[in-house]
């Protein structure tokens, strides 16, 4: 479970183009809150708070929204973020009801190192960097701790269900216990380098090339073959 708990401040805001476009230049982030018990609210909150609260919760902790003198119990369910500017745009918040089971999505922090790695210069790879399950909202855990020291081996693989989850309060989305989570695999040999054709030099035959020996074959034969015809000329002449 994530112990932390954080608070955002929201104002309800209206729809209009216009008050959009000032919000905005005020630096306000523009979202809105729907889900559990509540009808979709256009809301507006201040970006600097909004990102250091979004730096450390996540999608997998829990917020209170403060909205009208009320505490809405809400996750973030999508940020978009400007992608010159890396500033947030917009933000949706899913209320959720505290007795029941709620879609969450839980990022993997991979710990440790794996000797697969480190002694024979194996490659990481991670299939899944996040996990994305159902379950309480007081039972959402901040992230999910996956040991590498348990790959000693090049082809050793870590699985979902090496994680231990409990079946009782986390229901998995999308993935099976028998999931790979990464793996280490062997390092890539680099290919030798094709020479172009035309970069290839001719085969050497009897100290010329073979082009330079076929060219003064024929070379050769065409004289013989003008020595002969004079020859038979001087011949008809004699006669």
């Amino acid at each position: 479970m994530n112990a932390d708990t954080f608070s955002l401040a929201a104002e309800k805001r209206s729809t209009a183009r216009p008050e959009r476009k000032l919000l905005e230049k005020e630096g306000r982030v523009l979202g809105v809150v729907y889900g559990y018990k509540i009808d979709p609210v256009p809301i507006s909150l201040g970006s600097s708070e909004l990102l250091k609260v979004y730096r450390r919760a996540g999608q997998s902790a829990l917020i209170n929204l403060q909205l009208d003198g009320k505490t809405i119990k809400v996750i973030v369910k999508d940020l978009r973020v400007h992608p010159v500017r890396q500033e947030i745009q917009h933000v949706d918040f899913f209320a959720v009801s505290m007795t029941e089971k709620t879609y969450v999505t839980v990022p993997l922090e991979f710990v440790g190192e794996s000797p697969a790695i480190r002694d024979d210069e194996g490659v990481f790879v991670a299939e899944h960097r996040e996990l994305e399950l159902r379950c309480l909202p007081s039972d959402i855990p901040s992230k999910f701790e996956v040991d590498l020291s348990a790959m000693e081996n090049i082809g050793d693989s870590i699985t979902v269900d090496s994680l231990k989850l409990n079946p009782e309060k986390y229901d998995l989305v999308s993935v099976e216990p028998d999931s790979t989570l990464c793996l280490v695999v062997a390092p890539r040999e680099e290919e030798p380098e094709e020479v172009p054709e035309e970069d290839v030099e001719p085969e050497l035959v009897d100290g010329e090339s073979s082009e330079e020996g076929e060219e003064g074959k024929e070379g050769g034969d065409e004289k013989k073959d003008t020595e002969s015809s004079d020859d038979k000329k001087d011949e008809d002449k004699k006669e």
